[in-house]
């Protein structure tokens, strides 16, 4: 019994974020999602969290393409747009589903988990 969810479900979170992206994109990353569904009916998950897991992992699938948010717009004499890219709730959608996901289903689909810290000293001499 796999749990659907839609693109009008999958639009109207993103909207409530504040992201937007086309349609085409959106469709390709829900059917990416529900490539998993023998995982989650397997797992024993509630629907709702089963509906959770996919949300999540469908916005942080976005979150490593092209999901933006307006950040700022101006008047109609100088049309300016300016966008930020979703790094600032990343990180607590990605800890809420390993808590959600503790069967691992999502570890299949490419989501960017988060980068490795790099560090490196400059001496000079």
């Amino acid at each position: 019994m796999s749990i659907e969810i839609t693109l009008q479900q999958v639009t109207k979170q993103l909207s409530s974020m504040g992201f937007v992206t086309s349609d085409f994109v959106l469709e390709a990353m829900i059917s990416m999602v529900n490539g998993i569904d023998d995982c989650l009916d397997a797992s024993g998950y509630s629907d709702d969290v089963i509906k959770l897991i996919k949300m999540y992992s469908v916005v942080l699938l976005l979150s490593s393409s092209d999901v933006r948010k307006v950040s700022s717009e101006s008047g109609p004499s100088g049309a300016s747009r300016s966008y930020q890219y979703f790094d600032d709730g990343r990180k607590l959608l990605l800890a809420m589903l390993d808590k959600l996901d503790v069967k691992g289903c999502t570890k299949v689909l490419p989501i960017i988990k988060g980068c490795t810290l790099l560090q490196f000293n400059v001496v000079r001499g």
